[in-house]
Parts: C-alpha cells; sequence; structure tokens
C-alpha cells in the first residue's frame, strides 16, 4: 500500500508533448515506462513508496546498481507493464495498478502514448533528449509529486555544475580536447553515438570532442571505421556487457589509440546508468571531465558523489558502494582510474 504525504488536490499540468493534463497532485500510484524516470522520481520523492509499476529494464538497474539497496522495496513494484522489451505498454497490466498518472515518451499521435490515451488513462509525455529536456522533465515531476521546489533544487545543482565545468575548461584548445568515442555496444558488433546525442553533449561539456561527430545520432559502424577514427578515449555504455579488458584483449583493435593508451572505461552506474541522462548527470559529467582533463577539473570525485547522494537519497555512501558505481575493478587497468578508486 503507498503512503500518503499529503492532500491530493486538482492540478493542471503541461507535459513534454504540450498536452494539459488534468491530474490528482500529490500523485499518489504513479506508472513510469520511459526507464531512467523511476529512480529520478524516487530522488524527488525520497521515496519508493509512490511508483506503482515500472520499465523491467529500470528495475534491472536498481537491482544491478546501488538504488535497490537504497530502496530495497523496489522489488515488490510491479514491471510487468511492457509487452516484451521497450516501452509499448501493456494497457490492461497498467490500467489493473489503477494509476494516478502514467508517464510515457512525449511521442505525440504515436502508439505506445496513443494506446494509453485511448484507454483512458491520465497520461504525461515524457522527453529526455537534450539536457533542457531532461531538466523539464525533472520540474514536471517534481509538480506531479507534490514536490516542486526540491525538484528545482536538483536542476539548479545540475545547472551550477554544468557552469562551473564550462568556466574551468572554456580556455583548453581544440587540439588538446580528446577524441572520445561513446560506443553503446562493443560485445558483437559497434553501434556509436554520434552528434546530436546526450553521449554528445557530456563528451562536449567534459572537454572532449565526440570522434564521430561526422554521423548524426546512434548507428552501427563497421571495425574499419573504428580504426579510421583512431579514438583517444573510449566510453563503454551501461546497455553492453563489453569491459575495456576485452577490447585491450581484441588483436583488432590493437592500432587504436584509446586501446594501447589503456584509455578504456565502462560508465559508471549509479542510481541509474550514467550515461543516459538522468538526475545523477552533475556527477557524470564531473567523471568524465577529470579523466579527460585531470590537471583543470579540481572535483574530488568521491567527496562529490558523497554530497549527491546525500541531497538525493539522504545516503551516505561507503568507500566501497562508491568503489562499485564508479566500477573501480572493471576500470581499473585503465589509464587515471586508481586515483578514483578508495584506499584499500
Amino acid at each position: 500500500m503507498c503512503v500518503a504525504f499529503g492532500s491530493a488536490r486538482a492540478s493542471d499540468l503541461t507535459d513534454q508533448r504540450g498536452a494539459t493534463v488534468a491530474v490528482a497532485t500529490p500523485a499518489q500510484r504513479v506508472v513510469f515506462l520511459p526507464m531512467p524516470a523511476p529512480s529520478t522520481y524516487m530522488a524527488i520523492d525520497r521515496s519508493a513508496a509512490h511508483v506503482a509499476g515500472m520499465n523491467p529494464a529500470s528495475a534491472t538497474a536498481m537491482q544491478s546498481g546501488i538504488l535497490g539497496r537504497i530502496f530495497p522495496s523496489f522489488e515488490s513494484i510491479p514491471t510487468g507493464i511492457t509487452r516484451g522489451a521497450g516501452v509499448v505498454p501493456n494497457v490492461e497490466a497498467i490500467m489493473a495498478l489503477h494509476p494516478d498518472a502514467v508517464l510515457q515518451w512525449a511521442t505525440s499521435g504515436e502508439e505506445p502514448i496513443a494506446m494509453l490515451d485511448r484507454a483512458g488513462l491520465t497520461v504525461l509525455g515524457l522527453r529526455y533528449g537534450g539536457q533542457d529536456e531532461v531538466e523539464g522533465a525533472i520540474l514536471m515531476m517534481g509538480k506531479l509529486a507534490g514536490q516542486a521546489s526540491r525538484a528545482a533544487a536538483i536542476v539548479e545543482r545540475q545547472q551550477q555544475r554544468r557552469a562551473a565545468l564550462a568556466a574551468a575548461l572554456e580556455a583548453v584548445p581544440a587540439a588538446d580536447r580528446p577524441r572520445v568515442l561513446h560506443l553503446s555496444r562493443a560485445s558483437d558488433s559497434f553501434a556509436v553515438a554520434g552528434r546530436d546525442t546526450y553521449a554528445d553533449f557530456v563528451i562536449r561539456i567534459a572537454g572532449g570532442r565526440n570522434a564521430a561527430d561526422e554521423i548524426g545520432g546512434s548507428r552501427t559502424v563497421t571495425l574499419e571505421q573504428m580504426l579510421v577514427w583512431n579514438p583517444d578515449v573510449i566510453l563503454l555504455g551501461n546497455f553492453d556487457t563489453a569491459t575495456p579488458d576485452d577490447l585491450y584483449r581484441d588483436p583488432r583493435l590493437q592500432s587504436i589509440k584509446a586501446v594501447t593508451d589503456r584509455r578504456v572505461y565502462r560508465v559508471p552506474l549509479g542510481g541509474y546508468r550514467w550515461d543516459p541522462p538522468s538526475h545523477e548527470s552533475a556527477m557524470s559529467w564531473a567523471w568524465l571531465a577529470g579523466l579527460l582533463h585531470p590537471g583543470r577539473v579540481a572535483i574530488d570525485l568521491r567527496a562529490d558523489m558523497r554530497g549527491w547522494y546525500t541531497f538525493l537519497y539522504d545516503h551516505a555512501l561507503s568507500d566501497g558502494e562508491i568503489d562499485d558505481i564508479l566500477r573501480t575493478r572493471l576500470n581499473g587497468g585503465s589509464a587515471g582510474y586508481p586515483r578514483l578508486a578508495g584506499a584499500r
């Protein structure tokens, strides 16, 4: 049973497809189809009590990361709200949860959200592509949770970090900005993030250049193209199983500078995966900026993470938890990473 945290009142919320939706706030039962959204809502609400259903991929991230330890009740949240993988809704299962609101990707007029609209559910469309959209999503969820001021504080802290990194790195010439390649898949083929992706935004904010900026969006590329790009740094995403050691041992990749210099890193996994945008993104920016420009970015990442986790979750991180989030074992053989590990 969900725990009420105040009297609900009728509110009109404008979602990120531009629709004005009447919803009772603070909402007591919310279903989330977008994968990053439930962890963000838990951080805003400081509770898992009002998450009535979520995408099974969200639960996987919580199980693999730290959020499952912070909110152990997540295991009882229903996840059978999609038909197969992705965000195609199981409308009957969602209706059975009697939600006050359902959050779905804001693809207005497209079937995954239209199915929910036709069922008469209260649907809020979400966009998470660019940082401005992420901030808008956080603010919208804050209103839904009856926690508008807290959501605004999360957004403000992210904006402050963005400004601080811009100030620290603005004088870095292009020639000193490493060429970074983000691989969302590397275990059986190579899928890269080109320009106009969130990975591209993170690379730029951290003082790098996207090695794949000649292509738009995300796509699969050939080994030959990887060799031509010859990135200085490779990031491995959290939706694949590849590790830095896999690339270091791959005979096909031995001419790539990131491999020979041992600058391949698996992206951390915290309250949510750090490669897509989320309420934890400011930490991911600092993580990458510190790896690319350790002499210019003076952020003590471990101390910074402790401050963020206290703020977001009222949780005091242990050294072991920080190591797990940063994947210090998987990344321990990569350049610059031993300094991020806790004392042994």
